[in-house]
């Protein structure tokens, strides 16, 4: 028996839990580094810990380079 997965509903549930940080809060708390963009340091990208660490950097050779830790 194949299980079916209603797509379009798990989307807008991704969408929302997405917009509203929940997910970002589901996925740490998992353990999971986060990595994005940050809209005031367009050429870095953004790592979130698990910890509540946030910092800035490039990826160089596979490997995320820190630049700068931000206080949040």
């Amino acid at each position: 028996m194949t299980n079916v997965i209603d797509v379009l509903a798990l989307s807008e549930v991704v969408g929302h839990e997405s917009k509203s940080g929940k997910l970002s809060r589901k996925l740490l708390a998992q353990g999971q580094t986060l990595y994005g963009k940050n809209l005031d340091y367009p050429d870095y990208l953004e790592r979130k810990t698990p910890d509540g660490k946030v910092s800035l950097g490039k990826w160089h050779k596979g490997e995320f380079n820190e630049i700068i830790s931000l206080l949040c």
